[in-house]
């Protein structure tokens, strides 16, 4: 018998560049739709400490994802600062 326990504690996870970055395209999905269409359904409870709570996590895993693709942010950061002068 399989028991699930929820703790505060961190874990490991090992995903390939092609799973996470379809976790993140689905989770950018709910993320919207919990932010702008639940709020307008019938006997929507809003919850905003579970919308940071799941931002917070997004957050966690884009930047994971953009270092694994070798995304630095100051060469971004540049590229715009160039372009914008």
């Amino acid at each position: 018998m399989l028991k699930w326990f929820v703790t505060n504690e961190k874990l490991s996870v090992q995903l390939s560049l092609d799973e996470l970055q379809a976790i993140l395209e689905l989770v950018d999905n709910q993320l919207f739709r919990m932010k702008f269409i639940d709020p307008k359904m019938p006997g929507h409870k809003a919850n905003p400490d579970k919308l940071q709570l799941a931002k917070a996590a997004v957050q966690v895993l884009l930047e994971a994802f953009k270092k694994a693709k070798g995304f630095n942010p100051n060469e971004h950061n540049q590229l715009l600062k160039r372009s914008a002068g």
